[in-house]
């Protein structure tokens, strides 16, 4: 007699599909602390440079070009200190909160593969020998080459935008106090692009860990899945990733609807693997039910994604 397989493993925090609001938060918290500290040091420069008023309220700047070539580049050289810590191999921002969520998206996608596939179970022992395995070692060695070079994409962004806001200030002989206020205000638009990063790197890291895992199991196990898409259905869910909610899509079809329309950015869904026939068709059809019915009971809260 055939086992009925047991249903996937739901979300136990439909706003938090994913289960890394905390680790975002706290990547966001850092983020701040170390603006602050960019931020502290343009200021820094900008004291080191004598100035004296003039007239119609504009300063004089006395410098050189040597001079202000040493000092944006002492800045320079602390944006990479600061955001870039760690270095390639060991970047901070990886360490602490990208490699954490792809582990536990790992450990998520083992445990809801292994409650549906009895071959799955027996293969793979446990997560701790998934982390040490090769496979999952050469799939880190992606994601940490990812963070690196998203994080020196926003290093260069930072030290632009600074030396820009200082240099115009100077040319245009703002009151240094004035000048000052702006690299503060700067400051507060490199922390939410910062945000971004945070919000979209730690939860594509725990996405891609699930798919990874999934699709090493096909290969391995010759199981047949599908991805059940779950949004977190909140006020600000965007219509087009609500929609998707409850529904079933290959590995391919999900990978490159993220490629698409900034679909990764901000994004909190999350998706699970579901067994399914030689048709498509979903081992456990029950689960397809309670997950429209979450749908259906967040739609009656008349959230803006609703109202098509």
């Amino acid at each position: 007699m055939t086992t009925k397989p047991k249903p996937p493993i739901l979300p136990s925090n439909i706003k938090d599909p994913t289960g890394v609001d905390k680790l975002e938060r706290g990547a966001m918290r850092e983020f701040a602390r170390r603006m602050k500290l960019i931020k502290k040091g343009y200021i820094d420069i900008l004291n080191r440079i004598p100035s004296e008023p003039v007239v119609n309220e504009r300063y004089t700047f006395r410098l050189d070009q040597g001079l202000l070539s040493m000092l944006l580049q002492n800045g320079e050289a602390l944006v990479d200190e600061i955001l870039l810590e760690g270095g390639e191999f060991n970047l901070w921002f990886f360490g602490r909160y990208v490699s954490v969520a792809y582990q536990r998206g790992t450990a998520q996608e083992y445990y809801n593969l292994s409650q549906q596939s009895s071959a799955y179970a027996a293969g793979q022992q446990d997560v701790p020998s998934i982390l040490l395995s090769e496979p999952y070692q050469l799939r880190l060695i992606l994601v940490r080459a990812r963070e690196f070079e998203e994080m020196k994409g926003l290093s260069a962004q930072v030290k632009s935008d600074m030396a820009r806001i200082l240099t115009d200030g100077i040319a245009r002989g703002l009151n240094p106090r004035d000048v000052a206020k702006n690299l503060n205000e700067q400051t507060g638009i490199e922390t939410r692009r910062a945000n971004r990063i945070a919000r979209t790197e730690i939860t594509t890291a725990l996405r891609r860990a699930r798919w990874d895992e999934a699709q090493d199991a096909q290969d391995r196990y010759g199981i047949k899945t599908k991805l059940l898409h779950i949004s977190a259905l909140s006020p600000t869910t965007r219509a087009t990733h609500a929609a998707r909610h409850a529904h079933l899509y290959t590995q391919d079809e999900v990978r490159e609807w993220y490629t698409k329309n900034g679909n990764a950015i901000n994004c909190k869904c999350s998706q699970l693997s579901v067994l399914v026939d030689d048709k498509g068709n979903p081992l456990t059809p029950s689960i397809i039910d309670k997950a429209k019915q979450t749908f259906n009971d967040m739609k009656e809260r008349g959230y803006k994604w609703a109202e098509g």
